[in-house]
């Protein structure tokens, strides 16, 4: 369920990533392509908000309607509709199913994922334990909802696997914002190619959220284990959250500061791929639990291979690319085993980040709409 809140000028404060990805549906669908948001009196802890009223980035929004009965009239003469596979959306696939109207459902989290997910964010071992037989509930909820859709979009592997017997024909994609035009070119690529090659200290980088489920309380681990192994580096990490000043606590416990900088949080396009681009040589992911973040495409795009912890959704991107280093989750020696190897062996970075490009390249941001938009189609009234 798409949750926004209300803005300053009257608008809805929503996400850019959602706004544009709307957007790029809209420019190819054949007909008008409506949002309809919960309205909610606070934020969602992404970074990227902005406010947008009707129409404004070529498609349109609107709240949506509070009941089912009002919702059924809003949406009975639509071609189709896309939502996210919850618990909380099981009225609404049986109501859809209905009326006649074509319902395809986004997914994101395994089972598998939402109990990491769970284990990372909740401390008390009993809340822990209520989480997970509601999330299995949940389940259940969403593979009863599955049955009666008219298909699925899996962003990632990890929902592919888990539903493909329900949904054999669901799509696979992998969620980023980077355009075709944007993606690293070859030149600057042998650029980046060069500056390895000289075996200049490794420039170390992370960007996200500063959340638990992220795995940032990690990153200082993994310096500190490089500092012992005496591997030149340096690491910057860029987001802001919650766990902002624990990390500078930790970075100067540790005695850190001299190769770990804090850097904010960037503009997408101006500053975070312009400084993976420029001045990264990899990607440290310490994520432990499969969220089939944008980040791991979005990065590759800038010519940036990726080490990290096994989460299935990491595990999946390295499968389907080629390109990516895996170690065991939450093993901080093994990462920092893997990252000095890698200091030694460029060359295997190197082309590491030539495969990640043609990744890129096969997943831009078009290209992944217009993949989504043609299996959107083939699910609607209009096929």
């Amino acid at each position: 369920m798409l949750k926004a809140n209300r803005g300053e000028r009257g608008g809805l404060v929503i996400t850019r990533k959602y706004m544009e990805g709307a957007a790029e549906f809209a420019k190819t669908w054949p007909g008008p392509v409506t949002s309809l948001f919960e309205v909610s009196p606070t934020r969602t802890t992404d970074l990227d908000h902005i406010e947008v009223t009707p129409d404004e980035m070529g498609t349109g929004i609107e709240e949506r309607p509070g009941n089912l009965d009002a919702l059924a009239d809003r949406v009975r003469n639509s071609a189709g509709a896309l939502t996210y596979l919850c618990r909380e959306e099981g009225p609404t696939a049986k109501m859809f199913h209905r009326i006649g109207v074509p319902l395809v459902f986004t997914s994101e989290y395994s089972h598998r994922t939402e109990r990491q997910i769970i284990n990372a964010t909740t401390a008390n071992p009993i809340l822990r334990i209520r989480r997970k037989h509601w999330m299995w509930n949940a389940q259940r909820s969403c593979r009863a909802s599955l049955r009666i859709s008219a298909g699925l979009q899996c962003s990632g592997t990890p929902t592919y696997r888990q539903f493909h017997n329900i949904k054999p024909d669901a799509l696979l994609f992998f969620d980023n914002r980077v355009r075709t035009t944007d993606v690293i070119s070859e030149v600057n690529l042998e650029r980046k190619a060069g500056v390895l090659a000289a075996k200049r200290p490794l420039r170390l980088v992370f960007g996200g959220r500063l959340i638990s489920m992220k795995g940032v309380r990690y990153l200082p681990l993994v310096a500190e284990a490089l500092r012992r192994r005496h591997i030149p580096f340096t690491m910057e990490i860029y987001g802001n959250g919650p766990l902002e000043q624990k990390l500078r606590n930790d970075i100067a416990t540790r005695e850190l500061g001299g190769c770990v900088m804090l850097r904010g949080a960037l503009d997408f396009r101006t500053g975070w791929t312009a400084a993976l681009r420029d001045g990264a040589d990899l990607f440290v992911c310490c994520h432990p639990q499969g969220d089939p973040s944008s980040t791991y495409p979005e990065v590759m795009s800038c010519g940036v291979p990726i080490v990290g912890f096994g989460n299935e959704a990491f595990e999946g991107v390295v499968d389907t690319s080629g390109s990516g280093f895996v170690t065991p989750l939450g093993d901080v020696e093994a990462l920092a085993a893997r990252i000095a190897q890698l200091h030694s062996d460029r060359n295997a970075l190197i082309e590491a980040a030539r495969v990640a490009r043609g990744f890129a390249l096969e997943n831009s941001f078009e290209v992944t709409f217009r993949r989504r938009m043609e299996h959107m189609i083939a699910c609607s009234r209009l096929a």
